[in-house]
């Protein structure tokens, strides 16, 4: 369960760490990047994509600053049917220093709730500690190392994964699984492609870096990958990232899974905010029972001085 926790929540990485590892074989689509073209090298952007801050400060703004929020939660069964349904809308303020939820509404039907009040699923339950906590919380625009001894660990590997792209530095993910999660390792390297395009994202020039398991992989090797699949749009002007996609695939005797997450930011007065936050997913783990379910989130309003 603590991997299911690990990748199912995106919030606030707690560290950054870039791995030494040799420079991979990078693609160039229809994009030419050189010192004299753009003042930087092919090395220094993937060192500036190992090293980003910029999505992890997006979040950091999604706590920091006061918006509203609206939510949708489907969970189904293996034939694909929806068996239970979570809207949620209200408001996350924050005076700069606290922050904490207040819900206008919640709705829900079907299989969502025990008779005790406890969800049913473990699927809303991670996402309510990463989007909707009970409890106040401190907020901060500083960037720091230090760990918050308030957060569980599962919340802190989470964030590590979130936002440092091929780092292994999750400290209750062992062996193998740790390995797995290291997209630039010299190790994992040959299991990727690594390419850079440019595009156009919401009227804005981007870099596109993607991250992808070779196509021509046998069986046996993708089974090796956990990360099949990061997209990120680099804004050209400052280079915040401003769109990110994760694709987790990952088999084994103990869990199965399936999931993509889809990320979109955008600015109000100059600011780095996410607007919407997707999540589509399939989950099984031994003594668990199996969950699919898709998760919507949309935050608008933002108020930023």
């Amino acid at each position: 369960m603590k991997i299911i926790f690990l990748l199912l929540a995106l919030i606030s990485c707690s560290s950054l760490s870039a791995q030494d590892t040799l420079m991979p074989v990078i693609f160039l689509d229809d994009v030419v990047i050189s010192v004299n073209n753009n003042g930087f090298s092919v090395e220094d952007f993937v060192e500036y994509v190992k090293e980003d801050t910029t999505f992890y400060m997006g979040f950091k703004h999604l706590r920091y600053y006061s918006h509203n929020y609206k939510s949708e939660l489907n969970i189904f069964n293996k034939k694909g049917k929806v068996i239970g349904m979570l809207k949620k809308q209200g408001t996350h303020h924050s005076n700069g220093k606290r922050a904490w939820i207040v819900n206008d509404s919640i709705n829900y039907t079907g299989k969502i709730f025990k008779r005790n009040g406890k969800y049913k699923y473990y699927t809303p339950e991670a996402f309510d500690e990463v989007f909707f906590p009970k409890d106040t919380l401190d907020v901060s625009l500083s960037m720091t190392k230090e760990k918050n001894k308030k957060e569980s660990q599962n919340m802190r590997d989470a964030k590590t994964v979130g936002f440092s792209i091929g780092t292994d530095d999750v400290e209750q993910s062992k062996g193998l699984i740790s390995k797995k999660l290291a997209v630039f390792d010299i190790s994992m390297q040959k299991y990727y492609d690594y390419t850079i395009s440019d595009t156009i994202y919401k009227q804005k020039e981007c870099y596109v870096f993607i991250v992808k398991v070779k196509q021509e992989l046998k069986v046996k090797d993708r089974e090796k990958t956990l990360i099949r699949k990061i997209i990120s749009y680099f804004d050209k002007e400052n280079f915040n990232v401003i769109y990110r996609e994760y694709k987790f695939v990952y088999n084994h005797l103990l869990i199965d899974l399936d999931m993509d997450i889809f990320v979109h930011m955008d600015y109000v007065n100059e600011k780095h905010v996410p607007t919407e936050i997707q999540y589509s997913g399939f989950w099984n783990a031994l003594f668990f029972r199996p969950e699919r379910a898709e998760f919507k989130l949309k935050n608008s309003n933002y108020l930023v001085d």
